[in-house]
C-alpha cells in the first residue's frame, strides 16, 4: 500500500511548532492544550514516539488537509489501541463528538479491545494513558461501551458512546445497520485490522456509513494483501517490524533450524501399508522428489525432531525469564505451534502431550467452545498458565496477543508477493503468525531485549520471510536434544534508521533496482509470485503422491550424547519405537463415514483457502467449492459425484490425498487464478 504522507512531511514539521488550526479561538486553545499534554514529560507512561506521531498526523490531516479516511500501519505489539484512544479523546475534547464506532474482523480482536475500552476493566486504556487532563477529566465518566454480539439487544447502541463490534454482526443482519444509521448521527469510525476491509460486504457497510462519519482511522500491522488490494484510506504512517525492533518495542526474532544431511524415503502401499521401495537421498537432491513441504515435515520422525528442538528452545526461554520482587518468574513461556490441517494439528498435539509431556491446548474450527474461550483468555495467566503449548490451524491470528509466546514452531509453508510500489516482499499469514510472538512482557522496559525463538525447517524455504522480518539466525544448526549455546545467539544488530518523520526523497533510493530484487528472490523462480491463470490445466496435470511415504532425516554434525547410554541423539530418536506399519494403516471407516469426513474437509478447505488468500471467507466459497468438487470428481472418483460414490477403495484413496489437496488449494496463486477466471456456477 502506497505511503501517502511524503509530500506533507515538511509542512507537518512546521505545523508541529505551534499546532495552529483553522478553528474558533476556544477550539484552537483546546487543540494546543491536547497536543502539549501529549508532549508533556509528565504524561506518564509516555506514548511511544510512533503513537504520538500517529495521533498528531491524524489531527493534522483532518484539520489542515481536510482528509477523512486515513490509515496508520503499526507493528503487532506497537500499541494501536492507545492511538485509537488518543483520537477518541481528541474528538470528545475539541469537537464534542460522543459517538465512536469501532469495527473489528473477528471476536478475538473484539475481546482484546473490550478489555481496553471497558471502563470497568482493569486494563481500561484511560487509566493508563492520561489523554484527559485538567478540566477535561470529567469526560471519562461519560464513556460507556456497548458490545455488538449475538444475542445482545442492539438497542444499547443508542445509549453508548463507544460501540465495539464484529462487522459481520452488521452485514449478516444480526445487528441492525438501520439502528446505527438512525441513532448515532455524526460519528468517528475506527476500522481495526483494516486489511480485512476489501471484502465485498465489509466495503458495503463502510460505504453506507460514509455520510455520517466525520472521520475514519484504519489501523493494521499488515495493510498489503496477497490479492494486491488494500483499504481505500490513505496511509499516513509506517511503523514496521524493523523500526520497532530498533526501538525494542517488540521482541527480537531468532530463527533455529536443523542441518539435514540425507533423507531416507520409504514408499508404502496406501491400503496395505507394505513397503514398495526405499531410497536414500542426499539433502541437496530432496527437492527433485517433489514432496510437498508439509508432507515432509509432518512425517513421523521429522515431526518429532522438530518438536524436540522446540522443547529445547522452550526450556531455554524458561531459564531466561526475569524474576519479580518475590523471586518468582514474571511469566511462563509458551510454545505456539502452527499446522496446516486439523489432522496434522491433532497428531502433533498428541505427540507433544504423550511423548514430550507438554500440556497442550489444541484450537481448531472443530474445537469445543470451551477450548476456544481458553485460548482467548490465556493472556490473563502470564504467570500461572496451565498449558505449556498451544497448537492452532488458521484460528489464532490477528488480535490474539499472548505476551508469553516465547517459541513458535512452524509445520507449514508461507507465501509472499512483491509490493507494487516499493518492490519489497510482503506476506500475509506468515507475518501474522510470527506477530503472535512479538508482543513484549514488559513493553516499556526498552533497556532490556526480549526474544522469540522460531523453529523453522530448511524444507520450508523461509529465508525471504526472515529477511523481511530482519530476524537473527542462531549461528549454526540447532539439533534435537542439543542445549542452546548462548554464544550462538547473535548480538542485536545496530540498525541505523532515519527518524520516523524523515523519509527518503525517492522510493528508488530505498529499494534500488526493483529488477535486481526480483531476480534475486530465493526459492523456485516465480513459485510464490505467478498467478496460476490456467488453473484448470494446472489442476488436471498436478501429480499427487499416490504412495504413503515414511521419511527419516539424518541430521548433520550430531555432537551431543546421552550421558546414560552413550549413544548419539540420532540413535536416541530410535527409542521412540515408531511402528511405521501400524501408523500407515487406514482406520477402517464405512462408506458413509468416509463421505461425511471428506465432505466436512472440503468445506474447511474452501473456507480456509480464502482465509489464506485475503482473510475473508465470504460467498466466493461457492466458486472454490465447485472447482474443488469437480477436481476430486475428475481426479479421484472416475467422473462420479462424491455424494453418489459407493466404492470404498476410491473414497479411501481420496481421504489419503485430502491433506495434499488442502495444501494445493491453500496456494493463493491458484485461488487468485480461479477468482479471476471463475467457472460457471
Amino acid at each position: 500500500m502506497k505511503y501517502a504522507f511524503k509530500e506533507h512531511e515538511k509542512n507537518f514539521l512546521e505545523w508541529c511548532r505551534g499546532y495552529n488550526v483553522p478553528l474558533s479561538e476556544p477550539q484552537k486553545l483546546k487543540v494546543r492544550d491536547f497536543l502539549k499534554n501529549i508532549d508533556d514529560p509528565n504524561f506518564v507512561p509516555p506514548l511511544y514516539r510512533h503513537q504520538a506521531e500517529s495521533v498528531k498526523r491524524a489531527i493534522y490531516c483532518y484539520e489542515i488537509l481536510q482528509k477523512k479516511d486515513l490509515l496508520v500501519e503499526v507493528v503487532t505489539g506497537g500499541g494501536k489501541s492507545a492511538i485509537i484512544a488518543g483520537i477518541v479523546a481528541y474528538f470528545m475534547i475539541v469537537h464534542d463528538i460522543n459517538k465512536f464506532l469501532v469495527l473489528v474482523p473477528n471476536t478475538i480482536v473484539r475481546a482484546r479491545l473490550k478489555d481496553e475500552f471497558d471502563p470497568e476493566s482493569k486494563t481500561f486504556v484511560y487509566d493508563t494513558f492520561r489523554f484527559f487532563y485538567n478540566g477535561t477529566e470529567d469526560l471519562i465518566k461519560r464513556i460507556t461501551l456497548h458490545i455488538m454480539e449475538q444475542g445482545k439487544d442492539p438497542t444499547g447502541i443508542r445509549q453508548a458512546n463507544i460501540i465495539l463490534g464484529n462487522i459481520h454482526q452488521i452485514y449478516e443482519g444480526k445487528v441492525s445497520l438501520e439502528i446505527i444509521q438512525k441513532n448515532l448521527g455524526n460519528m468517528v469510525i475506527f476500522n481495526d485490522e483494516a486489511h480485512n476491509s476489501k471484502a465485498e460486504n465489509y466495503n458495503e457497510v463502510l460505504n453506507q456509513l460514509k455520510p455520517q462519519r466525520i472521520f475514519r482511522l484504519d489501523t493494521t500491522a499488515t495493510p498489503d494483501r496477497l490479492d494486491g488490494l488494500h483499504p481505500d484510506s490513505e496511509k499516513i504512517l509506517e511503523y514496521g517490524i524493523k523500526k520497532a525492533m530498533r526501538d525494542r518495542i517488540i521482541k527480537r526474532v531468532i530463527v533455529c533450524r536443523p542441518d539435514i544431511e540425507k533423507v531416507k524415503l520409504t514408499y508404502m502401499d496406501t491400503e496395505t501399508g507394505k513397503e514398495i521401495k526405499s531410497e536414500e537421498v542426499p539433502w541437496e537432491e530432496i527437492e527433485q522428489r517433489k514432496i510437498r513441504p508439509t508432507r515432509f515435515i509432518t512425517s513421523e520422525k521429522p515431526m518429532r525432531q522438530q518438536i524436540a528442538i522446540a522443547k529445547q528452545c522452550l526450556d531455554y526461554q524458561k531459564k531466561t525469564v526475569a524474576l519479580d520482587e518475590s523471586g518468582k518468574p514474571k511469566c511462563k513461556p509458551l510454545l505456539f505451534v502452527v499446522a496446516i490441517s486439523i489432522t496434522d494439528a491433532t497428531n502433533i498435539a498428541k505427540v507433544m502431550e504423550n511423548e514430550f509431556k507438554l500440556k497442550t491446548l489444541l484450537v481448531t474450527n472443530e474445537s469445543e467452545d470451551e477450548k476456544k474461550e481458553e485460548a482467548m483468555t490465556i493472556n490473563r495467566h502470564l504467570k500461572d498458565c496451565e498449558y505449556d503449548a498451544v497448537v492452532s490451524v488458521l484460528m489464532l491470528r490477528e488480535g490474539w496477543d499472548v505476551k508469553n509466546i516465547s517459541v513458535i514452531l512452524l509445520f507449514r509453508k508461507f507465501c509472499y508477493k512483491l509490493n507494487e510500489y516499493t518492490g519489497e516482499k510482503y506476506s500475509v499469514y506468515g507475518q501474522q503468525v510470527i506477530g503472535r510472538g512479538l508482543r513484549r512482557i514488559e513493553p516499556h522496559n526498552t533497556n532490556e531485549w526480549e526474544q522469540c525463538l522460531v523453529v523453522d525447517h530448511p524444507v520450508l524455504k523461509h529465508d525471504w520471510l526472515w529477511e523481511m522480518l530482519d530476524a537473527d539466525q542462531y549461528e549454526g544448526a540447532l539439533n534435537p536434544n542439543e542445549i542452546i549455546d548462548i554464544q550462538k545467539i547473535p548480538q542485536p544488530k545496530d540498525i541505523d534508521f532515519e527518524p520516523i518523520d524523515n523519509k527518503p526523497q525517492d522510493v528508488e533510493d530505498v529499494i534500488g533496482d526493483i529488477q535486481d530484487i526480483i531476480d534475486n528472490i530465493p526459492g523456485p523462480p516465480g513459485e510464490e509470485l505467478k498467478v496460476i491463470q490456467k488453473w484448470e490445466e494446472y489442476l488436471d496435470g498436478y501429480q499427487y503422491q499416490t504412495e504413503r511415504i515414511d521419511i527419516e532425516q539424518t541430521i548433520r554434525e550430531i555432537k551431543k550424547r546421552s550421558l546414560v547410554s552413550g549413544f548419539n541423539e540420532q540413535e536416541i530418536f530410535d527409542e521412540f519405537k515408531i511402528d511405521v506399519q501400524q501408523l500407515n494403516k487406514f482406520t477402517e471407516f464405512e462408506v458413509s463415514q468416509l463421505k461425511e469426513m471428506i465432505t466436512n474437509e472440503v468445506g474447511f478447505i474452501c473456507r480456509d483457502s480464502l482465509k489464506e488468500y485475503d482473510r475473508n471467507p465470504d460467498k466466493r466459497q461457492d466458486i472454490i467449492y465447485k472447482v474443488l468438487l469437480d477436481h476430486i470428481k475428475k481426479r479421484f472418483l472416475l467422473g462420479n459425484d462424491l455424494f453418489a460414490v459407493q466404492d470404498k477403495t476410491s473414497l479411501k484413496k481420496l481421504w489419503f490425498a485430502i491433506t495434499e489437496i488442502r495444501e494445493v488449494f491453500l496456494d493463493p496463486a491458484l485461488i487468485e487464478g480461479i477468482l479471476r477466471n471463475p467457472p460457471q456456477l
